[in-house]
């Protein structure tokens, strides 16, 4: 048990001190006998008591106190905001290839600022892109069927046409492959394919709705499905490629892949025969391309929510050790390459600025080290100190600037907090003019924004990185510092797979991250559990510092497993309907959750544990609890019944609310649940569904 702590503040204002004190008047004063409020007497009596209670408050918080100094001691700083990340999709004023033969190419610089719109109270938001994109037009090089992928047909479509499937009867899985050049990526961008075909030789299909699924490569031989743009002036009119000319609109996911297909190089993209609904009926002929170009529409790239700060001035030198300076902005994020203070020196005779390196304290520097710590929460820049050993000697670590000498950062990156978290479609405010760039959106909402880490926070983290001793040893110790690695972090499980691409791995060890993005759940957007690439690298980077030398990480998002939930219920006499189907779902959407919805524990008292942290991993959901959760519901006087059905959900492919499809839409199908268990996997956890919960007609029997 932990240990006990006296509470000094144990003294109440009107009980234990005004009324102690007037129950002493008649011993020590019995001529007084006026103890209305209105007598000078006793405002001096509440005077006192309110002084005295004053004292004892504040002798209650230096435990606290000493508490906070103990942190500092051991090195706990306040973790500072985390910021959101999305990826903005910029678009040309013009299509890639702008004519034959031409190499035109705009790009959008590392640092670029894009922005939301102000709105009435609401300030804009801005972002700035995380590295370069040049986007270029896409060099198409290869064009294979898949049972002759030894020809190469593109150089002859201006001679003969190219059946795409067998030429004599195409069968579902028949596929054709298109191949671009290694030499111009085109991870991320929006492609559009125009085709030219012989018309009318494929009948049987609907032409809306052609039986053709699309996929593209993600390298080491996995394919990811894309989905035809449905958006405006972006439909396909290909007619599953039926028609004499047509065009369709694909949106390249970020991590597309060069890959190797059949002894092939290049990024791929591939088209397969497959039936996926009787309506879309069943190639009887093979469609015969005759033409396909390719062009560029625009790209995507990341960008996190932070402002670009140039040439700050911080000050001059007084020369004097453990000199401490405060950037305008905060918080500020991690410094990248080419992000340092610099100070000023003389080279040759002639004033430099020369770059310091950043360091997490300053145990290992010597008085020649050009060495200096950042609180980024606050914006503090320290240089080092000197300490006074036991012998009586003064130890400098780090070098100290001259004095007279000024000090400046030449560039860093401030923003964070959940002001970032902004909804899909709402960037689209270019701050500067890019050539060949007509316009900008995000076209899913930002996730991973968190505010400053407060002070019980703090003290909950610092526990858990005592008992890692900065080390990665056990599962516990991976999961505790993936926990410190970013604000952006919520829920963490920490296993060893039994096998992974096919094979058990030896000394592997895997990172299951769940973000914070419980704001985002509340509005049913289940693609922002997706765990972004920049909030992965800076867990795998953390992470790296502690592992041991002979253990390979691997940081992915857990398996999901959407669940609806089918409940017929009888709500109490007097009682809303409709508010009592609203309570159910609602608390169906908190329970079978990855994270905890719950902002006043008091208002799921009774329905959820005091802990609830989410639905842990792994852990089997019984019918039952369905049944016992929905009766506790305030307003509910019978379940019915109660039934499951499940589908898998990988964020990256759902659909954000609010955001127009990129394909066709159609609802996604759900499975039912047989028997009264649903078992999970070990790295398997729930979600909510779209719940379906109605109300019994019981034709007026109670």
């Amino acid at each position: 048990m932990s240990l006990p702590t006296p509470n000094l503040d144990d003294l109440r204002f009107q009980k234990d001190l005004v009324d102690k004190v007037r129950r002493q008047i008649a011993t020590y004063c019995p001529e007084w006998t006026d103890y209305n409020l209105s007598d000078p007497g006793i405002t001096l009596i509440e005077m006192f008591a309110w002084m005295t209670e004053q004292v004892v408050y504040r002798l209650n918080r230096v435990p606290d106190k000493n508490y906070i100094k103990f942190l500092e001691l051991l090195g706990v700083q306040l973790q500072p905001a985390s910021s959101a990340h999305v990826p903005l999709t910029f678009r040309l004023s013009i299509p890639f290839p702008i004519g034959p033969e031409d190499d035109t190419v705009a790009v959008v610089p590392a640092g670029a600022e894009v922005a939301t719109r102000e709105g009435e109270g609401q300030p804009e938001v801005i972002f700035t892109t995380d590295q370069a994109l040049t986007i270029g037009a896409p060099k198409l090089s290869q064009l294979r069927r898949e049972g002759e992928f030894h020809k190469n047909f593109l150089p002859r479509l201006g001679v003969e046409a190219f059946p795409v499937f067998d030429d004599t009867e195409p069968k579902q899985g028949d596929t054709f492959y298109l191949g671009f050049d290694e030499s111009q990526p085109i991870n991320g961008y929006i492609v559009r394919l125009a085709f030219t075909c012989e018309p009318i030789q494929a009948v049987g299909i609907r032409r809306e709705d052609p039986p053709l699924v699309w996929e593209c490569s993600l390298g080491e031989g996995q394919w990811q499905e894309l989905a035809p743009s449905a958006r405006h002036s972006e439909k396909d009119t290909t007619g599953g490629l039926n028609n004499l000319e047509g065009e369709l609109v694909l949106y390249l996911p970020l991590d597309m892949q060069p890959d190797a297909v059949n002894g092939r190089s290049g990024y791929w993209l591939r088209c397969r025969f497959e039936q996926r609904r009787p309506e879309q009926g069943l190639y009887s002929e093979s469609p015969r391309v005759t033409g396909v170009t390719c062009y560029t529409l625009g790209a995507t790239t990341w960008a996190t929510h932070a402002v670009m700060n140039e040439d700050e001035q911080l000050g001059l030198s007084n020369g004097e050790p453990g000199q401490v300076f405060h950037l305008t902005h905060a918080p500020v994020l991690s410094l990248r390459a080419g992000e340092a203070v610099e100070v000023e020196e003389e080279r040759y005779g002639e004033p430099v600025f020369v770059p310091w390196q950043h360091v997490a304290n300053f145990a290992n520097s010597d008085r020649y080290d050009r060495h200096f710590t950042l609180d980024e929460a606050t914006g503090q820049i320290q240089f080092g100190p000197a300490i006074r050993q036991r012998d009586g000697t003064v130890r400098q670590y780090g070098r100290v600037p001259e004095p007279g000498r000024e000090i400046r950062l030449g560039r860093y990156r401030s923003g964070g907090g959940v002001s970032g978290n902004v909804p899909a479609g709402q960037i689209q405010v270019l701050k500067s003019a890019i050539p060949y760039i007509d316009s900008v959106t995000n076209l899913r909402p930002a996730v991973g924004g968190q505010d400053q880490e407060d002070l019980e926070e703090a003290k909950f983290r610092s526990i858990r990185e005592l008992r890692t001793q900065a080390r990665a040893v056990t599962a516990e110790d991976y999961e505790h510092l993936t926990q410190a690695a970013s604000r952006g972090v919520a829920r963490v499980k920490c296993t060893v797979p039994q096998r992974h691409n096919g094979h058990k791995p030896s000394g592997l060890v895997e990172v299951l991250v769940i973000p914070a993005v419980a704001d985002s759940l509340r509005n049913g957007d289940l693609s922002s559990l997706h765990l972004t690439k920049p909030l992965a690298q800076t867990i795998e980077a953390y992470l790296d510092q502690y592992r041991l030398l002979s253990t390979a990480l691997y940081v992915r998002e857990p398996d999901y497993l959407g669940v609806q939930v089918e409940a017929e219920i009888v709500p109490s006499e007097y009682s809303l309907p409709d508010q009592v189907v609203a309570s159910v779902e609602a608390c169906l959407n908190r329970f079978l959750c990855p994270l905890t919805l719950v902002d006043e524990r008091e208002a799921e008292a009774g329905l959820l544990e005091p802990d609830w942290a989410g639905w842990p991993f792994g852990q089997s959901l019984y019918v039952a609890e369905i049944f016992s959760l929905i009766q506790r519901v305030p307003g509910v006087k019978h379940v019915l019944d109660v039934k499951l059905s499940t589908r898998e959900v990988k964020p990256a492919d759902e659909t954000p609310p609010g955001e127009v499809e990129a394909g066709p839409v159609s609802a996604k199908e759900v499975t039912p649940v047989e028997g009264k268990i649903l078992r999970l996997k070990p790295d398997m956890v729930l979600c909510s569904l779209n719940h379906k919960v109605t109300v019994a007609d019981l034709g007026g029997q109670g």
